[in-house]
């Protein structure tokens, strides 16, 4: 007689692996955008400076012009959304596993958290692009020989530029983090326990690095170094709604809305170094 062994489905759902949100530490919320999709932002262009002219009569400063300005616009863009149902049967039937409020949190770390840091981190480099921050230093692959270097290369580019010599953050993928730790030139041992809890691994040069998995980053890109003022990240609408036995469903609906962007300043875009690996 033949021995049919019993199964068992758990009570305990198997989550997915999941990194939480790395692009926090550089951005900002600088702007508001209550009550509107565009911002808009005005920049006063510098003077021209000259010498003072005692013999020039009543333009002895030189001649007066008007403050002239540009202006940036800002406007959201990125309109994201997701909807599920529960069925009461299937609510009963599987242990009551399917519950919103945890298939909610779910879904945020496992969907939106890596679309939003890809999305920021494109934006970023998109921009650098433009203004070829990303040829600060020949494209070439990452090694324990040149991962040091071309930091500190980037890092002495952006301060050569105006850049602020405090506050930089950079964006690593993890191999790039490891050929630092093969030339031992990491430093974590000024590191609290925020700045841990935030994702920094370590110290090059006084700037603090998050380690950020390759995939959230472009093609080709190991390495962003930037600043929290350089990119506004609004947030705009996020939204969730449960409803209890709507029209056509017995059980749940799960609605989900999230409104987001990323903006580069450019006026701020020399605080931004990006290293491609080709």
């Amino acid at each position: 007689m033949a021995i049919n062994a019993a199964t068992k489905f758990a009570s305990k759902t198997s989550d997915l692996l999941f990194t939480e949100r790395k692009t926090q530490l550089v951005t900002n919320q600088d702007f508001d955008w209550d009550g509107v999709e565009t911002v808009k932002i005005y920049t006063l262009s510098d003077p021209t400076i000259g010498n003072y002219d005692p013999s020039g009569g009543a333009n002895r400063y030189g001649n007066p012009t008007e403050v002239e300005d540009t202006v940036q616009t800002f406007t959201l863009s990125r309109d994201r959304a997701w909807t599920k149902t529960i069925d009461k049967s299937n609510y009963q039937d599987t242990q009551m596993v399917r519950k919103p409020a945890k298939y909610l949190a779910q879904a945020t770390r496992n969907v939106l958290v890596p679309e939003i840091d890809t999305y920021i981190i494109a934006a970023i480099c998109t921009a650098a692009a433009v203004y070829n921050r990303d040829d600060i230093v020949a494209d070439a692959a990452t090694t324990a020989a040149n991962a040091y270097t071309n930091f500190t290369d980037i890092v002495a580019d952006i301060i050569d530029n105006n850049g602020p010599s405090e506050g930089l953050i950079a964006l690593a993928t993890p191999a790039y983090v490891a050929k630092l730790k093969q030339a031992s030139l990491l430093d974590s041992s000024d590191l609290g326990l925020k700045d841990r809890k935030s994702g920094v691994v370590g110290m090059v040069d006084g700037v603090k690095i998050v380690k950020v998995p390759s995939s959230r980053f472009p093609a080709s890109t190991d390495l962003v170094i930037t600043h929290p003022m350089v990119t506004v990240a609004p947030e705009k609408l996020i939204d969730y709604t449960l409803h209890e036995n709507p029209q056509g469903v017995s059980g749940q609906l799960l609605e989900y809305r999230h409104r987001y962007d990323a903006f580069v300043d450019v006026n701020k875009i020399y605080a931004v170094g990006v290293h491609k690996t080709a």
